[in-house]
């Protein structure tokens, strides 16, 4: 880049092989200057629109910036974009405008490339460089000015440095823009993160809410497509674990990700990591760190059957596997770019632990290592090295023609042709001539260091899953189990074998997968529906980031595979969640897992939750504990409830003590970490759960409702406030171990308009003398779940203040009713099996529960908050008949144990078409009938007969 000429200067021949004058229409578009400026170059320029239509458009956007490319030097031209880009960073106003700038420098870069580039100024290495910088500065541009924008709202501290505007939080580079070899229209793949220690941000803003929004915001202005364009293509997907973790960690989670769960593809992504902005010093403190995971010491010759397995996988996907010009993919086909970046990062993966020679990122780089080290002969790397820079040369002009994400070369011989006189081929048969020679030869070489190219398959008895088709004999064995879709089952198990999903792709997880197949095939033959259950295992093995610690176990203990298959059968959410979260199989080995729940110790749970957060050092290792805990324990219930072991009382007591634990010791950590952060607590404070918390009727997937009241004087609002926030995130903010629960805070006096945190003397005036009668009602269920005992006394003498106060009678059903009526036209059923909120549903018997409660606490009905409790105290009390009474239990336990079932096993979108044989039969039998009519009607039964006890015990005179 070291050309000080202008861009566009001199005698620049056409591109061969193109009928000139085909852009004049373009040209007469052009403002008259910029006419006049590329006059001497105009054969070129008009043979290059020709070729790559995009490039013409970007002269028509930016003429401005074609003028540039006459009297600019093409290092000086793209200095200019890069030092734009940086000042709309830190200068432009708003969103919109650094939105704007951005896409326009982008396009100025772009033209700018593609010119140096085809004019021969540039070889590859200039281009991926410059393509590259321009995406580093683009990213510290957009954090820039987002850090700008959320310092100017409070949301984070005024920016001191620009390079550096939120201390403790950077972005690493990985894929093409790590090594700076970024092609032409290529995606970023980045990795944001944040040092816990060294980040400085306001008091009031949690890290793991705040982060993972600027970071959003930052993508869009990156990827998102205006009338301007877009920059470029975000991809966030190579951090930990992306589909259960937010866009932005700490660095603790990841580093822990990669200790227990860093696979081999995951070590080869990050030799390409680079910093690209942010805070450097934390980058590179981080990147310390994680040498260990991706340089092994010990000689790591396991890792080439991973990378082997991916490769073949790649090259076996339909026209990838053949080597022809047309159509041919040249990144991910057969000689193609990527089998050259794999011929490099084997060895580098195999040495790099204890030579730092190797441990390179730039792929021709790597290969020139590779060589000084003796692993690689002079002749292979450059031949390879000079078919690496042709293949990245085609692949940019492919891109260049209509700025597509695409490596293909056309199908069509015009549209080819057009990629050839790119390339200086003026006749496409010697283009695609070369092209073939130089694939033949890179696979040749690719295949000298995969000579073992084994089958990835193996095969247990008459179950065969490798080959091309399955042989008769296997298809036989299947349709005898009693699979109607043999043909497709095989398919499947075969893509298995290959190594097709991310389970599989290990040599050991496919050794375990063929010994395992013939006994998965019986089990799932013995549920009666073998289809059904072979489509629910698939989507659980599927959608698994790692297969050989659930096969193992599966192996190993054979009456885990039953219940496996049992429950992915009947209960799709939670086969989801095992999906997600392949480490659960592992608790149902525990001897306590099919334990009755009605037989464990008092305060079991909360006992050990108590024990596994107070052995955590940090605030962090404190949320991801009992992460793990509850999520074990409510998979343990939700299979209790699948099994029919635990009935809806059991079940629901059993989640509401695990989100009691939860809430109690999440509350200690946020205390601590408040503490921490802003000083010693200035008073006491309790923690009320309403709702079904504070009914004890929580179901799988049910939110909190909880209110947090405070005792302290007019000062303690700002620490409580803080405290609270703090609580919620502890409760709803996803950490590399996912959330707790998502918390509801609206119940509170004044609902969203007032503060987070109650101050116990505003809570017992409220109640006492404001509050609506639907706030009274949610009262009934409100119980202490955490906090200072002499707090707690106090609430509960407020609370009963305000529920024994005498109202009138009327007043109230009439409040109720008209309440009801709304909660009807604002939230219907969704459904006939929505049991909740349908006419005569669930909703309608804790409307007569609450309201007749409310009604008579002044005369002493004692208050209960479980909905079945609540009912037998006004039938021992004579308030509601007692075979009125006995019929609303029975529905109540109906209703709740349908509504538990539910939940578990199929979470708010049941549909009885897709559920399985065997969780119909579960469902029809808690209402004692045959079948889904039978249970059609006794539902409905039900609820005319509840409505009817609503509109006499609630009627208004």
């Amino acid at each position: 880049m070291s050309d000080t000429l202008p861009l566009l200067h001199g005698d620049l021949a056409p591109l061969p092989g193109l009928s000139p004058g085909q852009c004049d229409h373009l040209f007469a578009s052009l403002p008259a200057h910029v006419q006049a400026a590329t006059a001497s170059v105009r054969p070129f320029l008009d043979s290059v629109f020709a070729a790559a239509p995009y490039l013409g458009r970007l002269a028509q956007r930016r003429p401005e910036g074609l003028a540039a490319c006459t009297q600019q030097s093409a290092a000086a031209r793209l200095e200019q974009t890069l030092a734009d880009v940086i000042d709309a960073g830190s200068e432009t106003p708003d969103i919109a405008s650094l939105d704007t700038a951005l896409r326009r420098a982008k396009a100025d870069m772009h033209l700018l490339v593609a010119l140096a580039d085809l004019s021969g100024r540039w070889d590859v290495p200039d281009v991926t460089a410059a393509v590259s910088r321009f995406a580093d500065a683009a990213v510290q541009a957009a954090l820039a000015g987002h850090v700008r924008f959320a310092a100017a709202a409070g949301r984070t501290l005024p920016v001191e440095d620009a390079a550096n505007p939120l201390p403790g939080l950077f972005v690493f580079a990985l894929g093409k823009m790590g090594t700076g070899e970024l092609n032409y229209s290529s995606d970023i793949d980045l990795v944001a993160l944040f040092d816990a220690d060294a980040l400085r941000m306001p008091a009031d803003q949690e890290p793991r809410q705040r982060l993972p929004r600027l970071m959003q915001a930052i993508v869009r202005t990156l990827q998102d497509v205006t009338a301007e364009g877009y920059v470029f293509r975000t991809d966030l997907r190579l951090r930990p674990d992306p589909g259960s973790t937010p866009v932005v960690l700490s660095t603790d989670a990841a580093l822990n990700y990669y200790e227990s769960y860093g696979q081999t593809w995951e070590r080869a992504a990050w030799i390409k990591a680079r910093y690209c902005a942010g805070d450097a010093a934390a980058a590179q403190a981080y990147l310390d760190q994680m040498q260990p995971f991706i340089w092994r010491r010990a000689l790591d010759f396991a890792a080439i059957e991973d990378i082997r397995g991916l490769a073949r996988q790649i090259q076996t996907v339909g026209r990838r596997g053949e080597i022809q010009p047309a159509g041919h993919d040249l990144k991910l086909g057969r000689g193609g770019i990527r089998e050259i970046e794999f011929f490099a990062q084997v060895p580098q993966l195999v040495f790099g632990g204890r030579d730092p020679s190797v441990r390179v990122s730039p792929t021709l780089k790597a290969l020139a290592a590779l060589e000084a080290r003796g692993v690689v002969d002079a002749a292979t790397v450059q031949s390879l090295s000079e078919d690496y820079r042709s293949l990245r040369s085609w692949e940019h002009r492919i891109q260049m023609r209509q700025d597509e994400p695409s490596q293909t070369l056309p199908l069509r011989d015009v549209d080819r042709r057009h990629v050839a006189a790119m390339a200086g081929y003026p006749d496409l048969a010697a283009f695609d001539t070369e092209v073939e020679a130089l694939l033949r030869r890179v696979h040749g070489h690719f295949s000298d260091q995969f000579e073992d190219d084994a089958s990835l398959s193996s095969q247990a008895g008459t179950l065969i899953l490798t080959g091309v088709e399955p042989t008769p004999d296997t298809l036989a064995t299947l349709e005898t189990l009693g699979f109607q879709h043999a043909d497709q089952v095989w398919k499947r198990l075969n893509g298995w074998a290959g190594g097709k999903v991310r389970a599989a792709r290990s040599p050991r997880a496919r050794t375990l997968l063929a010994q395992i197949a013939p006994r998965l095939v019986d089990i799932m033959a013995a549920t009666g529906e073998p289809d059904a259950a072979f489509v629910r295992f698939a989507a659980f093995f599927e959608n698994l980031p790692m297969g050989v610690q659930p096969l193992s176990l599966l192996m190993n203990e054979p009456g885990l595979a039953a219940d496996l298959i049992s429950i992915l059968t009947i209960a799709p959410r939670m086969a989801a969640d095992l999906a997600r979260r392949p480490d659960m199989l592992d608790v149902m080995l525990d001897s306590r897992f099919s334990v009755p729940l009605v037989q464990d110790p008092p305060d079991d749970f909360r006992t050990r939750l108590g024990a596994m957060v107070s052995a955590c050092h940090t605030y962090e290792a404190a949320l991801n504990a009992a992460r793990r805990l509850v999520r074990e324990e409510r998979f343990r219930v939700g299979t209790q409830i699948v099994r029919g072991t635990a009935d809806a009382q059991t079940a629901g007591a059993a989640y509401s003590s695990i989100a009691d634990a939860a809430v109690e010791f999440m509350a200690q950590a946020a205390e601590r970490e408040t503490a921490r952060r802003s000083g010693d607590m200035p008073g006491r404070y309790a923690v009320l759960g309403l709702g079904k918390l504070g009914g004890r009727e929580l179901s799988a997937d049910s939110d909190l409702d909880l209110m947090i009241v405070y005792d302290g004087d007019e000062t303690a609002q700002t620490w409580f406030s803080r405290f609270a926030q703090r609580l919620i995130s502890a409760l709803s903010a996803p950490t590399e171990e996912g959330d707790l629960y998502e918390v509801d805070m609206q119940l509170r006096p004044s609902g969203k308009a007032g503060p987070v945190a109650v101050r116990l003397t505003r809570f017992g005036q409220y109640y006492f003398d404001e509050a609506w009668t639907w706030e009274l009602m949610a009262l009934t269920r409100a119980r202490v779940i955490a906090g200072d005992e002499g707090v707690n006394d106090d609430l509960i003498a407020a609370i009963e203040a305000a529920l024994t106060r005498r109202r009138p009678r009327q007043q109230v059903i009439a409040d109720a009713r008209e309440m009801r009526q709304r909660l009807e036209a604002a939230r219907p059923a969704r459904t006939e099996w929505d049991v909740k909120s349908r006419i005569g549903g669930l909703q309608d018997i804790e409307f007569i529960v609450q309201t007749l409660q409310l009604v008579t606490a002044p005369d002493g009905q004692v208050i209960q908050h479980s909905t079945a409790a609540a009912l037998a105290a006004l039938a021992r009390s004579g308030v509601i008949a007692a075979d009125d009474a006995a019929l609303l239990a029975d529905t109540v336990h109906l209703y709740l144990g349908m509504a538990q079932l539910l939940r578990a096993t199929h979470g708010t979108g049941f549909d009885p078409a897709g559920a399985s044989a065997g969780f119909i039969r579960s469902l029809v039998a808690m209402a004692r009938v045959e079948d889904m009519d039978g249970l059609r009607v006794a539902l409905d039964t039900r609820c005319v007969t509840v409505r009817a006890l609503f509109e006499r015990y609630l009627e208004t005179r």
